[in-house]
């Protein structure tokens, strides 16, 4: 094999191996997910939904976000992850009149990284997975 190609190969599989590793850790413990998903809903989500997520004790007064605890309650009992995920992710809402309260938060995480990659579009869902399933644990019963 030439040596472009050698390296293409090595490149590819380092990038199948560190996406499988972001799986595999993405499947760990809850402590996991409640430590990072914790961390990003206080420092991005908490500002306007305040650190309960009820929406009171918030810093910014300009919007008027939702309760996040009551949003299993609003869907029958079901939290619906797939909605709450894309909400966060904003990205594939790009033309919706309805978002403009709300930062695009894929966008924002995506630009700290310098060079979007398969590995770093990896972490950044599992980022904001790891948001949703903190949000889903403040579900009200």
């Amino acid at each position: 094999m030439t040596r472009p190609l050698i390296r293409q190969v090595l490149l590819s599989a380092a990038i199948t191996a560190t996406v499988c590793l972001l799986a595999v850790l993405g499947a760990g413990t809850s402590a996991f997910s409640q430590s990072t998903g914790k961390h990003d809903f206080v420092e991005l989500c908490a500002p306007c939904h305040g650190i309960d997520g009820t929406g009171k004790g918030r810093d910014l007064t300009e919007a008027n976000p939702p309760d996040l605890t009551d949003i299993s309650l609003r869907n029958g009992g079901k939290f619906p992850f797939e909605k709450v995920y894309r909400m966060v992710d904003g990205r594939g809402m790009m033309d919706s009149h309805k978002r403009f309260a709300m930062p695009f938060w894929g966008i924002y995480l995506q630009k700290q990284s310098n060079q979007p990659t398969p590995v770093s579009d990896a972490a950044l869902k599992q980022r904001i997975t790891e948001i949703v399933r903190y949000v889903e644990t403040m579900q009200k019963k």
